[in-house]
C-alpha cells in the first residue's frame, strides 16, 4: 500500500513537512536544497526509476529570446530592438533575417 503514491502526490502526509533537504537520501539533497522537499518527492514519485536529463537551459532560452525578437520585429525597429535585448545591430539582423543555409 502506498503512503502517497502519484494519485495522491498533491495530498502529502503532514509529517513530510517537517522533513528538511538533510534527511532525504543523499541523491534527493541538493534538489530539495532547490526547489523543496514537497516538490522533490513529487517529482520523485512521478520520475522513480528513470533517467532525466536537464539540458542546458542557456540554449531553450536563447531560442525563446530569438522568437520574441522576430515576433517584435516590424522592419525599421533593429536599433529599438538592439537596444531592448542588449544585442548589437548586426546581431539583431541576424536573429531576424538568418543566412540561407541556418534558416528554420
Amino acid at each position: 500500500m502506498e503512503v502517497f503514491g502519484p494519485a495522491n502526490h498533491k495530498f502529502l502526509p503532514s509529517w513530510l513537512k517537517q522533513i528538511r533537504p538533510d534527511d532525504l537520501p543523499e541523491v534527493y539533497q541538493e534538489m530539495a536544497a532547490v526547489i523543496g522537499v514537497e516538490a522533490t518527492v513529487t517529482l520523485a514519485q512521478n520520475f522513480a526509476g528513470t533517467s532525466v536529463y536537464f539540458p542546458k537551459l542557456e540554449r531553450a532560452l536563447l531560442n525563446l529570446r530569438n522568437a520574441a525578437i522576430r515576433r517584435e520585429f516590424d522592419g525599421a525597429n533593429v536599433k529599438l530592438l538592439s537596444r531592448r535585448w542588449n544585442l548589437s545591430a548586426r546581431h539583431v539582423r541576424h536573429i531576424v533575417n538568418p543566412p540561407r543555409g541556418q534558416r528554420a
